[in-house]
């Protein structure tokens, strides 16, 4: 509870409640005070004052009607109303010292600025505590980088994919009779056909060859080494049949 100052009726201090509220927002009386006139109180049921805040004018009547308190705010032929019960906030009206007590002051000055002074100046509505967030940025998928092309590289050339023999699968390559799987082959001379540039001399073979020197030296085989069934020697066939 909290002592306000001195009225003559729970009506009039309403209005000192009225008052204040409206003091709060900006708004000075004519005068450029905010106390209240002299004389003010005069009639026992209805109050008019006017107030203004940067240029802007409004006019306050207040009346009573049954121990209520009926506000209307007038600005540029705009009128609000507002009316409340005066037991709401003003109790223990002290009639010999015309002092009186107040409660839910802050309800009140809240209702009176919601339903009247802020439909009529939306400038006076309050902006809040507003909390600056970072505005996150939709997330992207990472671009890949340009790959620097190498001044030594020959574009070219695309090696091949080494070759992955099993070591395990001995005499697996017999069943080709080319060698197409990795060595070896039906064919007695492994190297025919394929490295023509290698000697056939023990030093030309590669490792692993199933290589057997027929001649000495290790001279690999002629074709006419090997005759074809029914021939006699090496004049008696074409060498292109081996």
């Amino acid at each position: 509870m909290e002592y306000k100052r001195r009225a003559k009726t729970p009506f009039h201090a309403a209005y000192t409640l009225l008052h204040d509220a409206i003091v709060k927002k900006g708004f000075l009386l004519p005068s450029g005070e905010v106390s209240l006139p002299f004389k003010w109180d005069e009639s026992s049921d209805i109050v008019s004052l006017k107030y203004s805040k940067n240029e802007k004018s409004i006019e306050v009547k207040c009346l009573l009607m049954n121990n209520s308190m009926v506000v209307n705010i007038i600005y540029n032929n705009d009128l609000k109303t507002l009316d409340f019960p005066i037991s709401d906030y003003v109790e223990n009206f002290d009639e010999a010292q015309n002092t009186y007590e107040t409660r839910s002051l802050g309800n009140f000055e809240r209702k009176v600025c919601e339903d009247i002074l802020e439909p009529l100046f939306p400038e006076l509505k309050p902006t809040g505590s507003t909390t600056s967030t970072a505005t996150e940025r939709p997330r992207t998928e990472p671009q890949p980088q340009p790959q620097v092309p190498d001044p030594l590289r020959d574009e070219r050339f695309h090696p091949r994919a080494p070759r992955i023999v099993d070591p395990f699968a001995v005499g697996g390559a017999d069943l080709d009779p080319f060698g197409n799987r990795g060595g070896g082959g039906m064919i007695m001379d492994p190297m025919r056909g394929r490295l023509p540039m290698m000697g056939r001399g023990w030093g030309g073979v590669p490792p692993g060859a199933r290589y057997d020197p027929i001649g000495p030296g290790g001279r690999g085989p002629d074709n006419d080494d090997l005759l074809p069934p029914g021939r006699r020697n090496m004049f008696d066939h074409d060498d292109m049949f081996m």
